[in-house]
């Protein structure tokens, strides 16, 4: 099995970097699975996600709910994830329809999605409760990985 773990968001904005700092976390506890940073995502995952049978996505969301909460949402299975404010270009559901289009068969895809506590405050620190959602993450992406 070829995994990979994309991190979205910025890691200028607190929380919104929750996916590039797990990145960070995963190269060195993980080894087994590619890593890649795209930034504030949208389209071009697409050009990361061929070749491999398991793809996380790693993102910061605000739905109004409990900061640090880790929401699962397999997204091979056309499971939707809860209403949020996406800043980053198209969203991931729509990004994933599109590439659709373009391959007979995208491979098992899971978004690991932290709720924010803060994005809006220029630091690349992440707040305490998003910072401990990190250890969740990589313990969800590890029971992949045996």
């Amino acid at each position: 099995m070829r995994g990979l773990v994309i991190g979205i968001g910025n890691i200028l904005r607190t929380d919104d970097g929750v996916g590039l700092h797990t990145l960070k976390k995963i190269k060195k506890i993980l080894p087994d699975f590619d890593t890649v940073d795209v930034g504030l995502g949208s389209i071009e995952i697409l050009d990361h996600i061929q070749g491999y049978d398991l793809i996380f996505i790693i993102d910061a969301i605000e739905t109004g709910g409990k900061p640090g909460t880790v929401y699962k949402i397999d997204l091979s299975k056309n499971q939707v994830p809860p209403e949020i404010n996406y800043s980053h270009g198209i969203d991931i559901v729509t990004t994933l329809k599109l590439g659709q289009l373009f391959v007979d068969k995208l491979p098992k895809i899971i978004l690991l999605a932290v709720e924010a506590e803060d994005v809006l405050t220029f630091s690349e620190e992440l707040t305490p409760k998003v910072k401990k959602a990190i250890k969740e993450i990589i313990k969800e992406i590890n029971n992949y990985s045996k």
